[in-house]
Parts: structure tokens; sequence; C-alpha cells
């Protein structure tokens, strides 16, 4: 009977170490899982936006930069993926975006031209026309809110449109955007949430300084220069 008693006992301590073991492998995976880093984009991209094609997605547009000069296109933009072609973003882009195509690979990012040649027509084929404009240039500007008291270098996007008008878009180091939309004259016919608002004069005022527009909007202020809008 003690014999019994006895491997009665050792049966279930084994039972209970294996349920133990279990459960902290699973909260060793788990918490694997949960602090997985974020990735970092390389300094070697200009990265716009705070994600792609909507926010907080692991894409990103991008702009100029030595990295992607030579996969730059006046009728495309360009998109960047963390990680390898087969990863799930870059299917997910090329899945729904027929225009897009993997142009290649940088600093563990994959490339994705996307065509803006076919947006006037995709209403014709029953589709909502495209929004997404390419840029004809992007780098930094001096920017500033709250009366000065958050001055910074915003990452900034071009525009020019058929019409000789030309929009910039800011992008803002929170994610957040400002759009502002200057006339042929060079002048600011208003500004925007985003370039694909309807531009409001609002609380917009402009002077300019040795070839540089001084913009305030509301409690922004931003500094552009002439060679931006003019593509030189």
């Amino acid at each position: 009977m003690q014999r019994a008693t006895r491997s009665f006992a050792s049966a279930l301590y084994a039972a209970m170490a294996a349920v133990s073991f279990g459960a902290g492998s699973a909260s060793t995976s788990a918490h694997a899982a949960g602090t997985e880093k974020p990735f970092e984009w390389p300094a070697s991209f200009v990265v716009l936006g705070d994600g792609y094609p909507h926010s907080g997605d692991a894409c990103r547009r991008l702009g100029e930069s030595a990295a992607t000069a030579n996969y730059l296109d006046h009728m495309a933009m360009l998109v960047g993926c963390p990680g390898s072609r087969d990863s799930a973003a870059v299917h997910a882009i090329l899945g729904h975006q027929r225009q897009a195509r993997v142009v290649g690979e940088a600093d563990g990012v994959t490339l994705i031209s996307i065509s803006t040649e076919g947006a006037q027509t995709g209403s014709q084929n029953g589709a909502a026309p495209v929004k997404e404009s390419p840029l004809s240039a992007s780098g930094t500007l001096p920017c500033e809110r709250g009366n000065g008291q958050t001055k910074t270098m915003c990452k900034f996007g071009v525009v020019h449109h058929s019409d000789r008008s030309t929009t910039v878009v800011v992008y803002w180091p929170d994610g957040t955007t400002r759009a502002i939309f200057f006339g042929v004259n060079g002048r600011v016919m208003g500004t925007a949430a985003s370039a694909n608002d309807r531009p409001m004069p609002g609380d917009t005022l402009t002077r300019k300084h040795a070839g540089i527009n001084l913009i305030s909007v509301g409690n922004e202020r931003y500094e552009i220069e002439d060679t931006v809008l003019s593509g030189g």
C-alpha cells in the first residue's frame, strides 16, 4: 500500500513539473514575441510619413537619397518595406495595387515602384481614381510650432502639377502632416492637413525674404526656399 502511495505521489509530482515547465516555456515565448523591436529605418533613406498605405503600416514612402536615386521616377512613387520581397507587407502592396512592382533591395529594405501614370483612367474600369501623386523632390526645411517652443527640421515632399501649381507636404516628426498649396505665381493659395484635402485660406500669413518663403499657419512656421518651388 505504501509503495502504491509513493508511486502515485511520484507520478503526480512529475505531471506538475511538466505542466510548470510548459507554462514557463509559453510565458517565455510570449514575452519574447511581445518585446520584438520595431524596425529602425537606416539613415540612408529619406522616410516620409508614418506608414503606407495606411498610418501605422510597416512600409513607408521614400524620398530622394543616395540609396534611392536610381529607383526614382517622376511618374511613380517609391515605397520601401522592411525585409525581403517575400514579406507579408510586400505581398499586400503587390496584391492590391496592379501598378506596383519590386525594383530592388537596399539596406534591408525592399523597394517598390508604384506607377501613377494610370491614375486618371482608373474610373473607366470601375475603380476609384488613385489620389497619390509622385514626388518631384524631397528634403528637409526649418519648421516650428507653439510660437517657437518647438523648433526642428521637418522632412518635406514636393509635387509639381500639370497646371504648373505646386504642393509642398511637410512631415512632422510626430507623424502629422501639413500641405501647403502654391499657385503658378508662387503665392500660397491655401493649406490643409494633407495633400488630398481641399486647400483652405485659413489663418495663413506669408512673406518673402532673400528667396525664402516665410509661412505662418496658425502657430506653425515654415521656411520654404524658392528653389523648392521652381525645382531648381
